[in-house]
């Protein structure tokens, strides 16, 4: 398994990482349909900037471009800023891919 990181990075390829920008994603609850933007990404959360306020709890679904859509469940909402935890969390490589916008290149 290769990973975009050496031994000098300053963070191991497990620990949490914070994009520098927001990461464009589709959101899904229900019937609603939003595109949406994703900050503080990490293998198991994620915020998002989102047109609604789902209740702590609520099941919703996470899709960034090239991956199938992810199971998460709320763990807070206030104004209009998500906290997600993903069901399933992210494996490192697909992560530093997401992270590294390198989802949907072939080369």
């Amino acid at each position: 398994m290769w990973l975009e990181n050496n031994g000098t990075a300053r963070r191991s390829p497990w620990s949490p990482a914070v994009p520098e920008s927001p990461i464009p994603a589709a959101y899904r609850r229900g019937i609603f349909r939003a595109k949406v933007n994703a900050h503080e990404l990490t293998s198991t959360h994620a915020q998002i900037e989102c047109l609604e306020n789902p209740s702590p709890g609520t099941m919703v679904w996470l899709t960034f471009t090239g991956l199938e859509s992810r199971a998460a469940i709320v763990e807070e909402s206030a104004a209009f800023r998500i906290r997600l935890r993903f069901v399933e969390p992210f494996h490192p490589a697909v992560l530093d891919a997401i992270l590294q916008g390198r989802l949907g290149v072939f080369h």
